[in-house]
């Protein structure tokens, strides 16, 4: 049976701006994984996984930070080329990665273990291609308990509902928190977390229906086309009631942490 890769073409002219983090937390993130490399490395090499439009590669590079890339979607790594046609990229599935031997200091992993069919198989396929004493670092970003986790709850079980569509688990971290411990203790790596930016989401209700009616999120691309408007004519009113009013604004604390490994000398 063929494994179902997950590719965010369909969201690629829209991916930077419906995922990027502020300003400054991006900046503050960019600058912690730079740090973090350098620590290991005077002119670091770095294989991002799942590097889609380079919104943190090419920054990254920037500061001189040697990066490849390796993604499935086309149209993302388009966009990348077009803001620096030079960045080295490969289409290549994250569990096969194109590279015959050890040759870089690091392999990045942000925002995407939890989307991977086997994320364990795409970590031991990094750790492969990552030299002695480098390092895996997964990135991830947290949200405290919101109204926003309560409306994306109940859209979770009105897809249920109507057409017995699972649209991931409540914890979307949890497996691939799992998949890196796992590994890292397989390997016998050391693990430190940081957290290199905190800042506060805002939005309102009538923004989050217009994110589930445009797919813009991965989990909603369950849902079939022919459920999408009664999934939307009862989770509109249901928000309305929940919030008040669907302009009202919902705040969500949100954080990016990255878990540092070392692979063994």
């Amino acid at each position: 049976m063929a494994v179902q890769r997950l590719s965010f073409d369909r969201v690629a002219e829209c991916y930077d701006a419906t995922r990027a983090l502020p300003s400054a937390a991006h900046e503050a993130a960019i600058a912690g994984i730079v740090e973090t490399l350098r620590e290991i490395a005077v002119h670091p090499s770095l294989l991002e996984v799942g590097i889609g439009t380079g919104r943190l590669a090419v920054p990254i590079a920037a500061a001189g930070v040697r990066v490849v890339g390796v993604d499935i979607a086309t149209a993302m790594l388009a966009r990348l080329r077009a803001k620096q046609p030079d960045l080295p990229v490969t289409l290549a599935d994250a569990a096969q990665l194109p590279f015959a031997r050890p040759c870089f200091d690091a392999a990045l992993f942000v925002h995407i273990l939890h989307l991977l069919p086997d994320a364990r198989a795409a970590l031991r396929a990094a750790s492969a291609v990552v030299r002695p004493g480098g390092l895996l670092l997964y990135g991830r970003s947290d949200h405290a308990d919101s109204p926003r986790r309560r409306l994306i709850a109940r859209a979770r079980e009105l897809a249920r509902e109507i057409v017995g569509v699972e649209l991931g688990a409540d914890d979307w971290h949890r497996a691939a928190n799992r998949a890196f411990s796992d590994h890292v203790r397989d390997v016998c790596a050391p693990v430190s977390e940081t957290t290199l930016a905190r800042w506060t989401e805002g939005g309102t209700g009538r923004e989050f229906l217009a994110a589930i009616a445009g797919r813009i999120f991965s989990s909603t691309w369950a849902i079939p086309e022919t459920a999408m408007p009664e999934l939307l004519r009862q989770l509109t009113p249901w928000t309305e009631d929940f919030l008040g009013s669907l302009d009202r604004p919902i705040e969500s604390a949100a954080s990016f942490t990255l878990l540092t490994a070392q692979l063994p000398a």
